[in-house]
């Protein structure tokens, strides 16, 4: 999977958590900062339509995505000693990257999220 595709996925999964619509394929990705502003601005919320929508777009890059939480969580714990308890199932990592999602506020924290989705090796841990 390319970058490129990767971070389409990810617009996805943002759009859908925050206009809670699916992103088609001639609409541009907006900034988080547009996003959060139409989020505020929403009155109307389809919680299961967005958690399909999310579920849709993450699949393809959950396994990449736990990997790098597993290491950041073990270089965590080797640097502090404290840790974070794992995720158990699909719906519970959903909801990790879901508060991942909901805790970006800028374009530049966007940027380093989706670093996070991004194939590494153990070297880069």
């Amino acid at each position: 999977m390319t970058e490129q595709d990767i971070r389409r996925l990810l617009d996805q999964a943002r759009h859908a958590i925050f206009l809670g619509e699916e992103l088609l394929a001639e609409t541009p990705a907006l900034t988080q900062e547009d996003y959060l502003d139409q989020y505020e601005a929403r009155t109307e919320r389809n919680p299961l339509r967005e958690k399909e929508l999310l579920r849709q777009a993450i699949t393809p890059l959950l396994a990449t995505y736990q990997h790098t939480w597993k290491m950041d969580n073990a270089a965590a714990a080797l640097m502090t000693g404290d840790s974070l308890p794992e995720p158990e199932d699909e719906t519970e990592w959903l909801m990790e990257i879901y508060d991942e999602m909901m805790n970006t506020d800028t374009e530049e924290e966007w940027e380093q999220l989706i670093g996070r989705f991004m194939p590494r090796s153990d070297k880069e841990a």
